[in-house]
Parts: C-alpha cells; structure tokens; sequence
C-alpha cells in the first residue's frame, strides 16, 4: 500500500514535470522587464533576454490569461541574490487550473534566492574593531531589528552575560533577585556584580528572561535602570501566552534567568552588532575584521510572497531569507493559538509565504534560512493546500502555521517530508508546525529537531479533526520547562456536553524531550511537568494515540489532561519518569469548575512500557476517580528494578503497586516481562519475533517509514 508521501510524489510529478507542452518564462538577476522574458539568457545580439523581476513574470502571464489558460505556465528563476523592495503578490487573477498550472521555480542546478533585506554598503570607524554606519530613515524608533545579516548568515546581537558557543542551552544567563515589590511584574532587582559596565543608553537595551520555573519568556525594552539600588524597570509587563482568552502578566520571582541584548558596552565580540533606534546607527563587528567586498544586510520586509485568494499555483526550489522579526508571532484574528493576539505597541512578525483563502497550491522543496518570523503561514480558509519537501532552518518563529477561526479555518492541507530545525531563534512560543481551529490536515514524514517549545503544536481544536503520523521529533522543549513534542487541547467553550473531535497521532518517533529551568542557582535540564512526548491538555478527547515511539521524555512519554474517550494503544514508551500521566483539574477557577466529572473513559491497551530508570514509574495519576481509566489492560511493563512497578497517586499523596492496581480490575491480561527489543542501547525499538507483545495483541511499528522519505540536503 502507498503511503502518503509516495502519492504526493507521484501527484507533484505530474503537476510540476508535465514539460511536454507548456508555456516559460524566466527571471535572472541581468533581465530586463522591458524584454520578452523568453529567453534564459541575453541573446547574443543584446535584443532580448529574461525578465529582472517575479512581478513582470506575473503580468505576463495575466496577458496570456485574457485569451484563456491553455497549457501549464512556468517561471523559471536563474540563480542569484533578489533583493525584493516589496512583496510578491499574487491573487486570484494570478491562478491555474487543474490541468493548467501555474508554477514558480528555480532553473535546473541554480539557486535564486529572494531577499527581504537591505544591503547596507556605508561604513566608518566608530573605534577598534568596531564599524558605525547610518540609516537615517530609521531614526526616532521608525525602524528596528533584532536581526542583522553578514554574508547571509544572521550575526549575535551584543549580549550579556555572554554566551558561551559549547553550551548554547545553558550558559550566558544572569539571575534575579527578586521582584522590585511584591507581585511587579514590570520591575526586578538583580545580583550584585551582575554587571560590568555602565551603559550609556539603557532605553535601548532589552532584558530577555524566563518567568516563573522558565515556562514563559518575554523580550521588553529596559524604561530605567538604577543601579544603586540594581533595579530595572521594563516598558511593559511580560506576559503569558496560552492564558484563554486573555494575556497574564507574570510576576517576577527569586532566580528568574535573564539576559540583556542590545547594549553597545557590551559589544565586545567579532560578529556582533547593535542598534541605536533614537540616531538610527548600527555599530558591527565583522567576525574577520574586514568589511570591504562583504555583504551586510539589515531586513526591511515581513513578507516575500502573499498569495491571496489563489488557486493551482506552485513555489518550489526558492530559497527566503532576510526578514523582519517582530513581537507578535500569530495573525490578529486568528482562534485556537492561545490567547496571543497583538497589544499596542507590538509590531507582527511576518511570514516569508503567506497563504489566504488558497486552494490546491504547492509550496514544495525550497529553503527557509533564518527568517525572521514564520516560515509558511495558512491564514484562515486555506484547503488542499501541499507544503512539502522544504527545509525551514532558523526561523525567528515557527516553522508552518495553519490557523482560522470557527467559520473560516484550514481544512484538508498537507505539511509532508519537510525538515524543520533550529527554529524558534526569536520568538519561543512557537512550534515547527503550529496548527489551531483546523480540520483535516496532514502532518505527515517530517523532521523536527532542536526547538525551544513544541514540535507540533494542534493548540486549540475541538471541532476538528488533524493526523500526525510519521514524524521524527527529537530535541524540542530544549528552552522552557513547560512544553511537549506533539501538544493540543480542546478547551473551547468550556462546556462538558460539547461533542469535541479527536486527532489521530500515530507512527511517530519522539525522543530527547527536556526542558530547561534555574535548579539549585544553575540553568540545566528541567524534570518539570508536562515536559513529554504527547500532552493531551485541557479537556482534549477521542483521540487515537497509536504506534507511536517515544523515548527519554523528562517527565511523561503521555500526558491526559482532563479529556475523555481518548485510545492510547500500541505505543512503546521507554525511559520517561512516568510512562503516562492522567490529571484532572485541581483549580478553583469557575472556568474549570464547570468541567468536573468530565475525565472518564480513557484506554491504555496493548502498549509496551520500559523502565531502565530506577525511579521510573508506570503512572502518575492527579485528582483521578475509578472512571478515568476505563481500561488498562494487554500492556507489557518492563523495569530494571523488579520491586518497583508502582503508581503514584498524586491526589491520595500515596503509592499503587502494582497487585493493587491489578485488584482495582487493571491489567488482567498484562505481563511483566523483557520486551526483547532488538537494541535498546542504540534507539532500536523493533522486536524480536519472540517478544511476547505479540501475544498480548502488539502490532509491528515499521521505523523505516518514520521521517523524511526522501534526501534533505
């Protein structure tokens, strides 16, 4: 049987390499938009040669539509450096046809590249080894970046405490003092000797940290800074994110980790950088001392490519750099992300291509390097959409997002063999792909590796249904202590009879997922709840969990958190403190109260739970009745510490062994024995044909189909 990324292919070769009869036209960075855009190079009499700009392409081929789409149209972009003062639009008049498509693609071996930035070429000494240049239509706060490119790569803003390049997780932090006052949530004290130098302009100057244990992480301007007393006082409060309905300021606490960028005192490192907003100077130190014949680019674009309303259209091959960051990181408008919507002051943060109201179009085998905000962003109605092949590398936000609202959301997409990684380098709420208020999609042979938060976020969707099956996931939640590799939850409107739909997340293989937190004064690896491999948050039900892997998770391989009816089978869970978690709300809020009794019905059948941790535990269970777990049963356990298969009753303050657990009618037909994994020691999960598990029901997960089905560069 085919599998889905075996189909798209077959599909996008015919969609893209039906070549017999269609009509070319082509782009180069020496074309000229007064020529016929015919050829692939200037013709030798100098008579003709490509177009210069995407956008002539795109007229060109309007001309050719007011007589009707006959044959596939398709641009061929030569290799080359664009740089775009504008974004490529295109609308509904800008659409294919089935048969007809309409196609944007890099010429055979070239690389086009599509820049957002501006190449900046006027330097001065400001002193040693320090460059100045102005940019004076910046000045007063009218421009700003935290981003700034040499030689395509994206460059440090100045830091402290410096960072150090062989421990980028955990060193570079200072810690606070405490609050200013009691509950501030704008101001702190710091340590004594945190600092080395006076700064001249600290309005200019961020304080990036981590509230509470480091679940939430803000970037605010510094207002005041007396360092006397060793108070910063910030423009604005931090806020926490994913609160429903409404942003929560956090309260600064004892040894919230920080750092400040942005200080030219603190300039001191080659390839550094910083930004005076209110003379509109940017101070750099090239990383070899040398600027001349170098290129040096600030962004001045969110956005590369806007496709609005567009149908039977493809981008494949390209490669988007250079963008603009910004504060916020999700569409105003949008449902289902968390309570993340703009505040005043906030600038959005783009998205290199955008979709909105598109159908059937391909965004297929390009490259996304250090863009500023999102990657692909599906905004609202988007269906049948494919995004595929491509390799997002780090982004400032997320890697693909398709959100909507209850009336208009993304339904039926496909996000398939992409390679996601490094992303997340600006913003932290933000997942490789991020989903919310969508139905139908395919998430589908991804690799996601080494996020700051989620790998896959379904964030809020109770009406909907989405499959996450065959991705790799390993090394996300590397920096904050409250994070999953495949999250969702379904807690809208807080009302027990609605009837949510439930995710089938099957065939995935998660691994390495920790957090990171202060512990004893030192930033390290967080033990800290949910840190897990799949967190079923807020009131999330009906979910098929199946065939999935999950490895070395710092708190729980799974996670049910007040949701009902969900099927967790087939599973192997290894090396996580607690193989699954199942808690139900504790809190007061009336928000909640409304939802009590509403866990029951859960099954855990026919998994595979191994232990080589001697603390580790089968279950944890927090404010849990008799009807939570309908049934558990058909499981093979393994521990190395043949005395401890326990289960720890969190809202009892007790331990369940596991006679006790078998008396409460659990586990009947469950054994405690080796899986006979082929080698453990090396992430082999596959089973000997011996494995009892396939007494018990346990069904083969073939590995080999799990990730990318085809070379990533």
């Amino acid at each position: 049987m085919l599998g889905i990324a075996e189909i798209f292919l077959i599909i996008t070769s015919v969609t893209l390499a039906n070549t017999d009869k269609e009509t070319k036209f082509f782009v180069a960075t020496n074309g000229n938009d007064n020529w016929s855009g015919k050829l692939a190079e200037p013709n030798a009499n100098r008579t003709d040669r490509p177009f210069a700009t995407l956008e002539r392409a795109r007229d060109a081929i309007r001309d050719l539509k007011k007589d009707g789409l006959k044959e596939p149209i398709t641009v061929m972009v030569r290799g080359g450096k664009y740089f775009l003062d504008k974004p490529f639009v295109l609308t509904k008049d800008d659409s294919g046809a089935l048969d007809c498509p309409i196609t944007y693609k890099a010429y055979p071996g070239e690389k086009p590249i599509l820049s957002g930035g501006y190449k900046i070429a006027d330097w001065k000494t400001y002193k040693e080894g320090i460059l100045m240049t102005e940019l004076p239509w910046s000045k007063g706060g009218k421009w700003k970046s935290r981003q700034l490119f040499f030689n395509g790569k994206r460059q440090p803003r100045a830091r402290y405490p410096k960072l150090d390049p062989n421990d980028p997780l955990y060193s570079g932090w200072a810690l606070t003092e405490g609050a200013d006052h009691e509950g501030s949530t704008d101001s702190f004290i710091y340590k004594p000797g945190t600092f080395r130098n006076h700064w001249s302009k600290p309005t200019e100057v961020e304080v990036i940290y981590w509230a509470n244990i480091g679940g939430w992480r803000s970037m605010v301007p510094i207002k005041s800074i007396d360092e006397e007393k060793r108070i910063i006082k910030l423009t604005h409060s931090g806020w926490q994110f994913d609160v429903p309905g409404w942003y929560m300021p956090v309260t600064f606490t004892q040894n919230n980790r920080f750092y400040v960028e942005n200080a030219i005192e603190e300039l001191t490192d080659p390839g550094e950088w910083c930004f005076d907003s209110e003379d509109g100077m940017i101070y750099f130190m090239p990383p070899d001392g040398i600027i001349k014949g170098q290129e040096v680019v600030v962004p001045i674009l969110d956005n590369l490519i806007d496709m609005i309303g567009t149908s039977w259209v493809n981008i494949s091959g390209l490669t988007f750099t250079e963008t603009i960051d910004g504060d916020n990181f999700h569409h105003e408008g949008v449902e289902g992300a968390g309570a993340m919507y703009p505040r005043p002051g906030w600038r959005y943060c783009g998205d290199a291509v955008h979709l909105k109201g598109t159908e059937h179009c391909q965004v297929i085998n390009n490259h996304f390097d250090s863009i500023g905000g999102n990657a692909v962003y599906l905004e609202g109605y988007n269906s049948r959409n494919v995004i595929a092949g491509n390799e997002i590398d780090g982004a400032g936000a997320n890697g693909v997002c398709l959100l909507g609202t209850r009336l208009k959301h993304p339904i039926f997409n496909q996000v398939i063999d992409n390679y996601i990684h490094h992303c997340g380098n600006i913003n932290k709420y933000t997942a490789g792909v991020f989903t919310g208020m969508s139905d139908g999609n395919i998430i589908s042979h991804n690799r996601i590796a080494h996020l700051p938060h989620h790998g896959i976020n379904l964030s809020n969707s109770p009406y909907g249904r989405n499959f996450v099956e065959y991705n790799d996931i390993r090394w996300v939640d590397e920096e904050v202590a409250d994070s999953t590799a495949i999250n969702c939850w379904m807690e809208d409107p807080p009302d027990k009879n609605v009837q949510r739909c439930g995710h089938v997340i099957r065939f995935n293989y998660i691994s390495d997922v920790y957090g990171c937190e202060v512990i004893d004064g030192k930033v390290g690896r967080s033990r800290a709840f949910p840190s897990s491999g799949i967190y079923l948050d807020n009131y999330t039900s009906n979910c098929f969990v199946y065939g999935n892997i999950i490895v070395r998770c710092a708190h729980s391989g799974i996670v049910v958190h007040a949701g009902k009816n969900n099927l967790i089978e087939n599973n192997i869970i290894v090396d996580s403190p607690r193989s699954i978690t199942f808690q139900d709300y504790v809190s007061g809020m009336e928000y909640w109260k409304q939802m009590t009794g509403f866990m029951t019905g859960n099954s855990v059948l026919r998994n595979i739970f191994y232990q080589s941790n001697a603390d580790g535990r089968l279950f944890a269970l927090f404010n849990w009745t008799d009807r939570t777990i309908a049934q558990s049963d058909f499981n093979l356990f393994f521990h190395v510490n043949d005395s401890n298969y326990v289960i720890d009753d969190y809202s009892n303050s007790k331990k369940i062994t596991y006679e006790e657990w078998k008396r409460l009618g659990y586990e009947t037909n469950s054994v405690i024995t080796d899986p006979l994994f082929v080698d453990p020691k090396n992430d082999d999960y596959r089973l000997k044909p011996e494995s009892l598990a396939f007494k018990l029901g346990f069904n083969i997960i073939d590995m080999s189909k799990i990730g990318t089905q085809k070379t990533q560069k």
